[in-house]
């Protein structure tokens, strides 16, 4: 790196930028994505509604008419709804608004990278308590974690990336009632399985639920992430958001979405049924440990060393997530359940470079 001619804040030099390897790579199953595009009927009312777009004007400020649309898919207000430029942003707004100097998160390893991340460029102290294999978090221990830390947030992601785990609600029950401050659930993945968080709302004044675009809706490249809070929380936001932050054209991709939900939805059956059969036909894979997953991705672990399996499989143009150097992660990978030829092909690749591995 270039010497900078102006440094950067003390507490980030130490802190690695976000970079996920992005590789020219035929079969991408590295970052989540859906491996279907949108419905054509969505893309065709997409076009037209983008077709009438003022856009020497700026966007509407509150985005009403999507927080309005997505509120109505959960039967809870539309003032209760913040949108923004993907779940990080949304993260991002809620650690600016409720962190900061002086405050502290609370993680539960492993976990999300950028929850750790996003805390600490906001300047909030990070704590961690570490969740052992099969990484399901017990309610006594989220519990005694947040009345021994009293964090200003508690995170708790489920189904948890990268390892696929579900939690139960009665760990963020267990979160909420131990202590004042907020408790956020990332819910990224909640499509292809598990309990939400979305059906105790009602009930509990500091739950934050925080839900994604990105995977289950097939629209990764228009970032769109959503908040789901009491309407105190997303009034509160409104200090730290800035202004005219989420576009045009980002609103009225959201909103003809959720008028097309069902279709844009519908892959979601398909994507869960090709993890199961992925699962199963990598188990059939000597040696490999496959484990259970709530998401759109399995972790996996082998006996081989997990950086030089990763760089064997991108060789065959097969990108995966090597994790293995995540601590609790050690020679495990994670795969993104793509089309059953993708998955197929990916069987293959794996049994291939394992054996050469062993020979």
């Amino acid at each position: 790196m270039s010497e900078r001619p102006v440094e950067i804040r003390d507490d980030l030099r130490a802190l690695p930028p976000y970079r996920a390897p992005q590789v020219d790579a035929p079969m991408r199953l590295n970052t989540n994505e859906s491996p279907w595009p949108p419905p054509e009927g969505m893309m065709k009312d997409l076009a037209e509604r983008v077709s009438r777009l003022a856009l020497n004007r700026y966007p509407d400020r509150e985005a009403k008419a999507l927080r309005d649309g997505l509120g109505a898919r959960f039967a809870w207000p539309g003032a209760g709804v913040w949108a923004a430029n993907g779940s990080n942003e949304i993260m991002q707004t809620l650690l600016l608004a409720f962190g900061g100097p002086r405050r502290d998160v609370l993680l539960f390893q492993p976990t999300y990278a950028m929850h750790d991340h996003i805390a600490r460029v906001t300047g909030t102290r990070v704590i961690e308590r570490r969740a052992h294999e099969p990484w399901v978090l017990d309610p006594e221990e989220v519990a005694r974690a947040v009345g021994e830390t009293e964090p200003a947030i508690t995170f708790v992601c489920s189904p948890n990336n990268p390892t696929g785990t579900a939690q139960g609600l009665d760990v963020v029950r267990a979160a909420l009632d131990a202590r004042r401050g907020l408790v956020v659930v990332d819910e990224a993945y909640a499509e292809f399985g598990g309990e939400s968080a979305t059906t105790i709302l009602g009930r509990h004044d500091r739950l934050a639920v925080v839900r994604s675009f990105s995977k289950s809706w097939r629209l990764a490249g228009a970032r769109i992430g959503y908040l789901l809070a009491q309407p105190w929380m997303i009034e509160a936001l409104q200090v730290v958001r800035l202004p005219y932050h989420l576009s045009a054209l980002t609103q009225a991709c959201g909103e003809v979405a959720v008028r097309h939900a069902g279709a844009t939805l519908s892959a979601v059956e398909e994507i869960v049924a090709e993890r199961d059969r992925l699962a199963k036909e990598m188990q059939r894979v000597r040696s490999v440990e496959v484990f259970p997953s709530a998401a759109n991705f399995l972790l996996f672990r082998t006996p081989a060393e997990g950086t030089p399996l990763w760089r064997s499989l991108a060789d065959r143009g097969v990108l995966i997530r090597d994790f293995s150097t995540m601590p609790g992660l050690e020679r495990c990978l994670r795969v993104t359940v793509g089309s059953s030829e993708q998955n197929a092909a990916f069987v293959e690749a794996l049994r291939g470079v394992l054996t050469d591995a062993a020979t």
